[in-house]
């Protein structure tokens, strides 16, 4: 007879385990994602966005956390998506992520209400046609980790409050059409990752004294100038550097590269000097590219040199000195 009982009451658990409510979300944040689906022109990817399902929890395109509120919304590669960013998005107040990432349908400006997601720590952006200025008040967001608004149709400058936002490692800005300086100090922390690249930025790369690593600074195709011989300061790691396609104008000869240095393109440059003997001892350097500026020769004999073949020291046009040249006799 216990035995008896023990089962029932354990298909009595299991029934009830099975007939509980999923976890449910609040009704706000519902209220929220109905008002962002209507003002994107109620699109077909977000069909499971319904009242009729009235735990948004188990709706595509998010997440919750445990409490049933949402804190991840990622919409990307729907091409029905019409309209602007809605303002209904700060009504998602635990958001911790959104992306809206390859969407040729959204326009408009980034709009203020981002500033009420005081819980965002990822914000991408991308591939859109969004427009008009980075707005300085993102700057609000203290707990932004990762900002990625490449690839969109952005103008005017880099707002230079991002440099006192505490926690921010990543700023992507590549593929826009921002102009104006680099601010200093943009990115925080260990592993930091920096592109601006194929924007209209001008003037000098801004100085950074930290000692952290630098996992990418990239800010080719620009129309920056001056010395960024600081980028590679003693002591400070640093993975893949990109300045090809500016007007930087300095003297190569006595830089010392990190030896964590694994991608260098300084391609494209005003750079004079000779190529430098620390490039000899660059064991991880996968990938180099010094081609197209003012260097002479000759070139070190090391085999560091010469492993990545004569193709990144080409087109060179050496005003004073030895021309570079002959490096295919040191191969």
């Amino acid at each position: 007879m216990a035995s008896t009982t023990t089962t029932f009451l354990a298909i009595l658990l299991v029934v009830a385990a099975s007939a509980a409510p999923a976890r449910s979300c609040s009704p706000r944040d519902i209220h929220a994602l109905l008002s962002v689906k209507q003002a994107l022109g109620n699109p077909a990817s977000l069909s499971t966005w319904t009242p009729a399902s009235p735990n948004c929890c188990a709706w595509d395109h998010l997440r919750c956390n445990d409490a049933g509120r949402v804190n991840n919304v990622f919409i990307d590669g729907a091409d029905d998506v019409r309209g602007q960013i809605p303002s209904a998005v700060g009504g998602l107040t635990e958001l911790m992520s959104l992306t809206l990432f390859r969407l040729p349908g959204l326009t408009g400006a980034i709009p203020a209400c981002l500033t009420a997601l005081s819980n965002l720590q990822f914000l991408t952006v991308s591939h859109t046609n969004v427009s008009g200025a980075i707005p300085e008040s993102l700057a609000r967001l203290r707990g932004l980790d990762s900002v990625d608004l490449s690839s969109n149709r952005l103008t005017g400058g880099i707002p230079a409050a991002f440099a006192d936002l505490p926690s921010l490692r990543s700023l992507d800005l590549r593929h826009n059409q921002l102009t104006g300086p680099i601010p200093a100090g943009l990115v925080q922390g260990q592993f930091r990752s920096l592109v601006l690249s194929y924007n209209q930025l001008t003037g000098p790369i801004p100085r950074d004294d930290a000692r952290d690593e630098i996992n990418t600074v990239d800010l080719s195709h620009n129309r920056l100038t001056g010395d960024p011989s600081h980028l590679f300061a003693a002591g400070r790691p640093i993975g893949k550097v990109d300045l090809s396609w500016n007007y930087l104008n300095f003297d190569l000869s006595r830089l010392v590269f990190p030896p964590e240095l694994t991608y260098l393109d300084l391609s494209h440059n005003l750079i004079r000097g000779t190529v430098p003997l620390s490039l000899e001892r660059l064991s991880t350097l996968q990938k180099l590219d010094l081609s197209y500026n003012r260097l002479c020769g000759p070139l070190p004999k090391g085999h560091g040199v010469i492993k990545h073949g004569c193709k990144p020291y080409a087109h060179n046009q050496c005003s004073k000195g030895t021309p570079l040249v002959g490096c295919q006799d040191l191969e």
